[in-house]
């Protein structure tokens, strides 16, 4: 794990100069994904944002306010979560925070933890960049790739969303067969996710399944948000990335193994799930979502 780190930290070393840009148009979308098969009634749902810039967009968490804290609390140590010390730590898209003794005191991740979760799309360089902060250890990594060429088929099929008329265009992207509605009125060759490249910004997508699911949910001109990336990101490819988050697994059930064979008696940091809810050792853990069904199936 070392080794590999290591390696990558190299690697982020060499950096080129991004653009920068600024959002001329700001679009929300619900998201939901189905991540077990097993609990389809119980699917992850997400507020998601895209800012589109004149080169560059943003697609990312819709970020809420951290959990409110005490006033004149100290901000805790980052080590201090990693030992255990502490009995409850809440995350949000907005931030983390841990309580302690009745006390809530905020996590400082940096400025950086804004970008978690994003996909960056720069569009003169026809590059796509995921951004994210897999451990609360602060280190962010762009895992880049070219923006995906999706070969769209157009269709006659027209329906109105938000008061604007959007026509039908199917695709198979990533082992899923796509259905989205483009709006020709919004000249903005985008959309969620890794999805674009219409005549048109996509307002609402979802596989045939309906397993994977966009919706627009508001559309406005204009917007205050930079559009870059941050210096201080590791650049890596997803075979690369895919290679680090293994060792990252193995690392953790290492650790797990540990701390059993040592008698651990369980009382510790509460565990998180990848989309943010949390597990209380002490308390009644909710049911975990395998996850079987990601949404890049190929």
């Amino acid at each position: 794990m070392r080794k590999l780190l290591t390696c990558m930290l190299m690697l982020g070393a060499i950096k080129s100069i991004g653009q920068s840009d600024s959002a001329i148009a700001t679009v929300h979308y619900s998201f939901t994904h189905i991540i077990d098969t097993t609990q389809p009634d119980n699917p992850l749902t997400m507020k998601m944002v895209l800012y589109i810039g004149q080169n560059m967009s943003r697609y990312t968490i819709e970020r809420t306010p951290p959990p409110a804290t005490t006033p004149g609390a100290p901000s805790v140590a980052i080590s201090d979560i990693q030992m255990g010390k502490l009995s409850a730590v809440s995350v949000g898209p907005g931030g983390i925070s841990v309580t302690s003794g009745g006390v809530t005191m905020p996590v400082n991740l940096g400025k950086e933890f804004a970008y978690n979760n994003s996909y960056m799309k720069d569009i003169s360089a026809g590059k796509l960049s995921f951004l994210t902060m897999p451990s609360i250890t602060g280190k962010m990594f762009s895992v880049e790739e070219p923006i995906p060429t999706i070969d769209w088929t157009i269709t006659t099929d027209i329906k109105e969303i938000g008061g604007m008329t959007c026509q039908k265009a199917t695709a198979r992207f990533r082992g899923r067969n796509y259905e989205a509605w483009f709006c020709s009125q919004l000249p903005y060759s985008n959309g969620p996710w890794k999805l674009g490249g219409l005549p048109g910004l996509i307002l609402e997508a979802y596989d045939t399944k309906k397993e994977v699911m966009f919706k627009m949910t508001s559309f406005e001109n204009g917007g205050t948000v930079a559009l870059d990336i941050p210096s201080s990101v590791i650049k890596t490819t997803p075979k690369e990335y895919k290679q680090y988050q293994e060792a990252m697994q193995r690392d953790r059930e290492a650790g797990r193994a540990n701390s059993m064979s040592a008698g651990a008696s369980g009382v510790g940091v509460t565990r998180m799930t990848v989309e943010g809810r949390l597990i209380s050792p002490g308390g009644q853990p909710m049911k975990m979502r395998s996850n079987n069904n990601p949404i890049e199936k190929e």
